[in-house]
């Protein structure tokens, strides 16, 4: 085996232990890796959405038989189809556009919304009056980082979903993956039919990232709720 490419699985393997118990993030590590190969952000975001397959799945498999899975169907189904639409848009707009001015952005808005992951219950209480305006919010979100391939946004759709639907950060990561099955999938198909596809550094992270998404989520589902909401603030 050549060198990068053990280099690509262990990269993908840490980072996938750290999104596995933070609950996303690790993109904040692989977005970077892939253009220290010299990838184009498209070719990074074929190689990305290919190993985000299997972290998916892997973290599922561990959430599956736990009181963490989505209870909500139709917050799935409807999380699933803006996947679906938003990872459509994010291939035909990528290649196109330089997106780092907006990681910038994002990741400074970011970092300002990170103690709102501590707010009181009561005031998440208050705001699940208004879950209307969560799921719009939530939907815009999902969308916009399908577009920005960016992990800035993981802490924005996580508090959405804490302050209007009450869901916990264990919770928020089981539907996160299940979500991203349909997400990273669509995103792989586009950018491997438009040639951006590279196989040997892919199925290195695929292999890497399934593994340490697996030893990740199981971590933090031992740990507990507490443990895992640190966990993504510091992520």
């Amino acid at each position: 085996m050549d060198i990068i490419y053990l280099a690509t699985f262990l990269v993908a393997f840490i980072s996938s232990i750290l999104s596995g118990i933070a609950g996303g993030g690790g993109g904040f590590v692989m977005s970077p890796y892939w253009l220290v190969l010299g990838m184009t952000p498209a070719q990074g975001a074929a190689a990305g959405s290919f190993m985000a397959t299997g972290t998916s799945v892997s973290s599922t498999v561990v959430l599956h038989k736990t009181d963490h899975f989505p209870k909500s169907k139709r917050l799935l189904y409807i999380l699933s189809i803006t996947a679906f639409i938003g990872s459509i848009l994010g291939a035909v707009i990528v290649p196109k556009i330089d997106m780092q001015s907006f990681r910038y952005l994002l990741a400074i808005i970011t970092v300002s919304a990170l103690p709102l992951l501590f707010v009181k219950p009561a005031v998440n209480r208050r705001l699940s009056r208004y879950r209307a305006l969560g799921l719009v919010l939530a939907i815009l979100l999902l969308i916009i980082g399908s577009i920005i391939t960016s992990s800035a946004l993981s802490i924005l759709f996580a508090l959405v979903l804490m302050s209007f639907f009450g869901m916990s950060v264990l919770q928020i990561t089981a539907l996160r993956r299940l979500v991203g099955v349909t997400q990273s999938i669509v995103m792989f198909v586009a950018f491997t039919a438009q040639g951006y596809f590279i196989w040997q550094h892919a199925i290195a992270g695929l292999v890497g990232g399934s593994l340490g998404s697996y030893i990740g989520t199981k971590y933090a589902v031992k740990k507990g709720e507490l443990f895992a909401k640190h966990a993504l603030a510091i992520m």
